[in-house]
């Protein structure tokens, strides 16, 4: 798997009114991957120690050509004026930091815990 990640951090409006914040952002992912059938998972990690009001967004693809499919499927709607004139809103909620593509390592590493039963 092929990770895109990006680091935002919050705008002041964001962190003035989050709920706010997190409503737009379920609106926001339910509307931007609707039309990129080929991102496979989408996790979302906030930063809570170190640097607070940082969101990373892990996009998850299979592999390089997928990610190429995904880049060329954007620049598409980029040019559609109602999807950028939607997307471009998200300036008001986040400044982006940086962006980095990682792999999974090539060995099968890693695990997650079952859940324990409730009590």
């Amino acid at each position: 798997m092929i990770h895109l990640v990006y680091r935002m951090k919050l705008t002041e409006r964001s962190r003035r009114d989050q709920k706010a914040f997190w409503a737009w952002l379920e609106q926001r992912e339910r509307w931007f991957y609707r039309d990129l059938p080929m991102v496979r998972e989408v996790r979302w990690y906030y930063s809570v120690v170190g640097d607070v009001y940082v969101l990373e967004n892990w996009a998850a693809f299979e592999d390089e050509a997928a990610w190429g499919a995904y880049r060329k499927a954007l620049a598409g709607l980029k040019s559609e004026a109602a999807w950028e004139s939607e997307r471009v809103t998200q300036d008001d909620w986040w400044e982006f930091l940086d962006t980095r593509i990682v792999t999974d390592p090539p060995v099968p590493v890693g695990f997650r815990a079952a859940a324990l039963p409730a009590t």
